[in-house]
């Protein structure tokens, strides 16, 4: 492996470690110790239900900004490690957010939903849908297709465990406090699902804890909506409704290649060796130095940003990511996407060598724990490369007055990672120049989300394929900055 070289500015501090994500020990020695609360009654099942006490998610309670400045500048006492864990108390009906610490132990959990919320507990109906929730709900969806599994197999090509249906929710689930209603949109079984709508989408009311209690509230069929699942077949049996007739078709969504690459790109490697450095959750390059973390809510951060030693930004980091949309079908007519309410960090899953980043950039791996009953280990979740602008930082070329050129080569460095939130895949970097300015840029890919083609929903999108319907939208993408300069 190509060693950095030995002219890096700065050296590797072990005070970044501050800002460090918690360990897969760490991460384990909170859960552990909140499962042993024998009050807290919380379920060790990855399937918890939700009638069930469920820890969702445990991360890095940052520390008070003025005491990592007190440790970072004035050698004060290194600020404790504390952890922030969500519980959701299924059994009781709320939820409760706690700090426990300090790490490594002994440990206490503190109470701060008062504090951080101004209410003692929160709504049980504003959760996010857990993996137990979803196996509920899929459990009552496979219940609904038993029943309708005649005009489905006809309108749709289903047949069930073979040619399936897949899911995709809306979001909110509702449109007022206490609401948990979602609706959810149907597409062919095929990679790139998101561009294959089908015209069949069905509203389910599981606000109860009580999963019996859930309830399918309409159905939307090719335009038309139904009450009940007794109303739609009775009416489709009858004939007296617009059918969709199953045709097979290509899946022009496919990400294989039509034709077989050209040859190979432009490669990137360093003649002598990389001039950055990574240790624990520091990089240091050129003038820079900064370190590093990946909440699962919010996504990937940087702090204690430094240039030629001074510090310029003592936080740069990703904070929402929101999309909304406009439709004529209510699967997508009311959903405002806020990813940080599912996790946006959470989707930062491995990065592919020679595509995501250049091969040879260096990979770092995360851990969390979000909605599991494990810290889960995500390999090569992190890239760092220097990479050549293209042009250059600066150039002059004089033959007036004095015969000459004067010119700078220009590269940055590059800090990624690349979250895929359902459809789409963003692509965030935090992009630092030779010239002290940093970029904070996203780039979204992957699919974009699309509807059955009905009457009169042109006015909100346009058709990118046979019955499909590319809905309008808007992304709104929020970056934290806190600047320090001088």
């Amino acid at each position: 492996m190509v060693q950095p070289q030995e002219s890096l500015k700065f050296k590797h501090s072990d005070k970044s470690l501050v800002f460090a994500d918690l360990t897969p020990e760490e991460y384990k020695s909170v859960r552990d110790y909140m499962w042993a609360q024998k009050e807290l009654k919380i379920s060790h099942s990855l399937l918890a239900k939700p009638s069930e006490n469920y820890l969702f998610l445990i991360d890095l309670s940052l520390p008070k900004k003025a005491d990592v400045l007190h440790y970072l500048d004035s050698n004060g006492p290194k600020p404790a490690r504390y952890a922030s864990v969500v519980v959701f108390y299924g059994e009781r009906g709320y939820l409760k957010e706690y700090v426990v610490g300090p790490l490594p132990g002994p440990l206490r959990h503190r109470d701060v939903t008062q504090a951080k919320y101004n209410t003692t507990e929160l709504p049980f109906t504003a959760r996010t849908v857990t993996v137990g929730e979803y196996a509920q709900l899929f459990m009552l969806l496979n219940d609904v297709f038993q029943r309708l599994e005649i005009p489905l197999r006809e309108s749709f090509g289903y047949i069930p465990k073979q040619r399936e249906l897949m899911p995709f929710e809306g979001m909110p689930r509702g449109i007022k406090n206490g609401d948990r209603k979602t609706w959810i949109s149907f597409f062919r079984d095929y990679s790139g699902m998101y561009i294959h709508p089908v015209g069949f989408e069905i509203l389910i009311n599981h606000e109860s804890s009580n999963t019996t209690n859930w309830t399918v509230d309409r159905l939307l069929y090719n335009g038309q909506y139904f009450d009940t699942t007794d109303e739609f077949l009775s009416r489709y049996k009858a004939g007296s409704l617009k059918k969709i007739v199953f045709e097979e078709i290509p899946n022009y969504a496919s990400l294989k290649p039509k034709n077989k690459p050209s040859g190979l790109g432009p490669q990137q490697y360093y003649l002598q060796g990389k001039r950055y450095s990574v240790k624990n959750n520091q990089v240091v390059y050129l003038d820079w130095s900064f370190a590093f973390g990946l909440s699962s809510l919010t996504g990937m951060r940087v702090f204690d940003i430094r240039f030629g030693g001074d510090r310029i930004a003592y936080e740069l980091s990703v904070q929402e990511a929101m999309s909304v949309y406009g439709s004529i079908t209510p699967g997508m007519m009311l959903t405002k996407f806020l990813d940080s309410s599912i996790g946006i960090g959470r989707f930062a899953h491995e990065l592919v060598r020679g595509i995501d980043c250049p091969y040879a950039a260096t990979y770092v791996d995360t851990y969390r724990y979000i909605d599991t009953n494990v810290t889960q280990r995500f390999r090569n979740s992190i890239c760092v490369f220097e990479h050549d602008i293209g042009r250059p930082l600066r150039r002059h070329f004089s033959d007036f007055f004095h015969n000459g050129f004067g010119g700078m080569a220009n590269s940055a460095l590059v800090f990624r990672t690349i979250t895929a939130i359902g459809n789409y895949d963003y692509i965030w970097d935090f992009i630092f120049y030779q010239s002290g300015s940093v970029e904070a840029r996203v780039h979204a890919t992957g699919y974009i989300t699309s509807s059955f083609k009905d009457d009169g929903n042109l006015k909100y999108g346009h058709q990118v394929a046979e019955n499909v319907l590319g809905n309008i939208h808007t992304h709104f993408i929020n970056f934290k900055v806190d600047l320090d300069i001088l």
